[in-house]
């Protein structure tokens, strides 16, 4: 016999399929992937013959979209995660045949926790496959399927006001936290050209939710594509719309909008790196904001496991050209002098801890002086860098980030 919990679930998902509230369904199928403990003893037991009591309580396909989702938290249970992700592909695969018949808008709610399911069990049952040292392809089977939700949403041509393109923009955040993990970034391209295109309903009337985790997804493209101006405002825009409670997500917003700015020579406060366990950004961001070569190098070279992992160290190496940029200017104030020895720039930066070669500082300058850092020229018969008079060292929010 049915337990009183599990006859609960399943009545209440009868009456959303019959009264088409989407947000009712989501929840039924919310407490599948979460039960308690008195539906989880049911599905431990395996005394239910889930399929059936689903086929009893539910019209198809939702009898097969629920069956599948209590056999993927049953799986689940027995640590059979590859098992459990079948099930939640079977109970996607269930859904879209339901979803992509016209009037179906309703069912969004419902779509993106299947959706979000199929995701966060492929990530476990691949952990689970590589510690027993398989294959682990389930994210890369997730990718195809969640693709097929992103197809019947964008391609809906239902008016604006009933089109299942309102539930794209989730779909899409899925399919960028999918893309990431597989480090397959260039499949996100069309997903961005998706929300771009003329079809696709106004961005400011999505959620704010949905909104934040857009840009920053999109704000970590840009920055990773060294379009720096485009990811500030990216990421500046995920980190002013979060909850403040939201302590976790901002943070990870400032993990890459911080690096971000360095490039840009704009720098964080010490106060907001505290608040959000950032500390160790204080010191790179005040070796950029000095020009202290060699504080910069052990900075960056102590702590490469650490921005590798969290991949943002060719990003921090990039901020070093604005080090050299500042470091410069304060020989030039110092030098009191237009035209700046080179001999006299190397022998300060062998002082400085940083030996470096006349033929190598040259080098340095001519890409400085290409980008916009510097303005002048290099005497390279007489061994001398000769700068304008005027803004030799343009402001750095004047300069074009390359």
């Amino acid at each position: 016999r049915l337990s009183a919990k599990m006859e609960g679930v399943l009545a209440r998902a009868a009456t959303a399929v019959s009264h088409r509230e989407g947000a009712a369904l989501g929840a039924a199928l919310e407490t599948c992937t979460r039960p308690d403990e008195q539906l989880l003893s049911v599905l431990r037991a395996g005394s239910v013959d889930v399929g059936e009591a689903c086929a009893r309580a539910l019209p198809e396909p939702y009898d097969e979209i629920f069956a599948c989702r209590l056999r993927a938290t049953a799986a689940s249970e027995r640590r059979e995660f590859a098992e459990a992700y079948a099930q939640q592909e079977g109970c996607l695969s269930a859904f879209h045949k339901v979803f992509q018949e016209a009037g179906a808008d309703w069912l969004l709610p419902a779509l993106h926790v299947v959706d979000r399911g199929v995701r966060k069990l492929a990530l476990q049952a691949d952990a689970h496959l590589r510690a027993q040292g398989a294959k682990a392809d389930k994210l890369q089977e997730a990718a195809r399927v969640l693709n097929r939700s992103f197809t019947i949403t964008i391609t809906d041509r239902a008016p604006l006001e009933s089109s299942k393109k309102w539930g794209a923009l989730a779909v899409i955040n899925e399919l960028f936290k999918v893309y990431f993990k597989l480090n397959n970034l260039r499949l996100c391209t069309n997903l961005i050209r998706a929300v771009d295109g003329t079809g696709f309903p106004p961005f400011d009337d999505f959620p704010m939710s949905q909104k934040v985790a857009y840009k920053y997804y999109v704000g970590r493209l840009s920055m990773l594509n060294a379009n720096f101006q485009l990811a500030e405002e990216q990421l500046m825009y995920a980190f002013d719309h979060c909850p403040r409670t939201s302590l976790k997500n901002k943070r990870l917003c400032l993990l890459y909008l911080v690096p971000t700015r360095l490039v840009l020579g704009r720098f964080a406060s010490g106060r907001l790196l505290d608040k959000y366990a950032l500390a160790h950004f204080r010191p790179l961001c005040a070796a950029v904001s000095v020009g202290d070569l060699r504080a910069f190098n052990e900075h960056k070279d102590a702590h490469q496991s650490l921005y590798i992992q969290q991949g943002i160290y060719l990003i921090v190496e990039r901020a070093k050209t604005v080090v050299y940029r500042n470091l410069f200017k304060r020989m030039h104030a110092l030098m009191g002098t237009n035209k700046m020895s080179l001999r006299q720039m190397s022998a300060a930066l062998g002082a400085a801890g940083v030996p470096t070669d006349i033929d190598e500082l040259e080098c340095i300058l001519a890409n400085l002086i290409y980008q916009n850092y510097v303005k002048g020229y290099i005497s390279h018969q007489k061994r001398f860098l000769v700068v304008s008079a005027k803004e030799p060292f343009p402001a750095l929010s004047a300069v074009p980030a390359q």
